[in-house]
C-alpha cells in the first residue's frame, strides 16, 4: 500500500517548517559560539584550532540529534509546537516510537549538507523530507491555519531566511582558517621557550623572574628576543606571574581573534 497522509490532518507548510526549525536550531548554534567564544576567547581553555572547534561542535550536535529524537517522541519539538505543528507515524497519525523518532533525528545529518534532505519536500506531494521518508513519518497541522495567519508566518520566514544567511557569512568569518591555527602554535611553541629560559633564570638566580627584562637578558641576545616577542604575540598584552616556586606565561597570539595561550610551569612538576 503507497504512503500517504493520515486522513483529515493538514499536511504542515513549509513556511511554518521553516520557522519551526529555526527556533529548536538557533539555541543550539548560539550555545556552540558562545561556548566558543568562552572556553577559547576568555579564558583560553582550549586552542583556537580547527580541532577543538569540531570538538564542540561534536558535543552540541550531539545535544541536538538528542533533543530531536525526544521531541520526535513527544509528537513535537518546541519549535513545532509553537507553530501548531506536530510529527506523525505515516501509519496510525500517532506520535512515532522511540525507534523511528531517534531515525528521524540522525536523519536530519543526511538531510543537511547543501539543505538537500529539506529541498526535497518541495518536490514532494505531502512535504516530507528525507529524515521523513527515514523514518516513516510526515509533519501536519495541529490545527488549520488561517490565511492571514499563513501570510504572516510566510512574510517572517522569508525575512529569517535573509537574516540567517547575513549571519551564516558573518559566522564563516570567524572560523579560525590555516593562519589562525599557525599563529596560535607558533605562540605556544614561543611559551616553551620562554619557560626554559625561566628555568634557566632560576639556575642563575634562585628564584623565578616576572620581568620580561630579565628573560631578555637571560636569553643571551636581547634584541633577537624582543623581536621574537613581537613576531608571536600581541604587544603589551604580555603577562608573566611569578614566586619563588613556578611561574605562568600568558600572552595573546597573533591570530585574527588573539587568541589567549597559556603555560605554567615548572614543566616537570606538571
Amino acid at each position: 500500500m503507497p504512503e500517504g497522509p493520515p486522513a483529515a490532518l493538514p499536511v504542515a507548510k513549509i513556511t511554518d517548517r521553516f520557522l519551526a526549525y529555526l527556533i529548536d536550531t538557533l539555541p543550539f548554534g548560539i550555545g556552540y559560539f558562545l561556548s566558543a567564544g568562552f572556553l577559547i576567547g576568555v579564558v583560553g581553555r582550549l586552542p583556537n584550532a580547527p580541532g577543538s572547534w569540531r570538538e564542540l561542535a561534536a558535543c552540541w550536535l550531539g545535544l541536538y540529534v538528542l533533543y530531536h529524537t525526544l521531541g520526535n517522541r513527544a509528537g513535537s519539538t518546541l519549535g513545532k509546537a509553537l507553530m501548531g505543528l506536530r510529527v506523525v507515524s505515516i501509519k496510525d497519525a500517532a506520535p512515532p516510537d522511540l525507534a523511528k523518532s531517534a531515525a528521524r533525528a540522525f536523519g536530519l545529518l543526511l538531510s543537511t549538507p547543501f539543505n538537500l534532505g529539506f529541498l526535497w519536500a518541495f518536490a514532494d506531494k505531502d512535504s516530507r523530507t528525507w529524515h521523513d521518508k527515514l523514518a516513516g513519518t510526515m509533519v501536519v497541522e495541529a490545527r488549520p491555519k488561517t490565511a492571514s495567519e499563513s501570510r504572516l508566518t510566510a512574510l517572517a520566514a522569508f525575512v529569517s531566511l535573509g537574516a540567517l544567511l547575513v549571519v551564516a557569512v558573518l559566522a564563516q568569518r570567524l572560523r579560525p582558517t590555516r593562519a589562525d591555527a599557525e599563529a596560535v602554535v607558533r605562540a605556544q611553541q614561543g611559551l616553551q621557550v620562554l619557560a626554559s629560559i625561566e628555568e634557566k633564570y632560576k639556575a642563575a638566580n634562585g628564584e623565578y623572574t616576572k620581568s620580561l627584562a630579565d628573560l631578555a637578558s637571560a636569553s643571551g641576545d636581547a634584541a633577537q628576543f624582543k623581536n621574537a616577542m613581537m613576531d608571536l604575540f600581541e604587544p603589551r598584552q604580555f603577562r608573566i606571574a611569578a614566586t619563588s616556586t613556578g611561574y605562568t606565561l600568558s600572552g595573546r597570539a597573533l591570530d585574527r581573534h588573539r587568541s589567549v595561550v597559556t603555560l605554567s610551569g615548572p614543566v616537570s612538576a606538571r
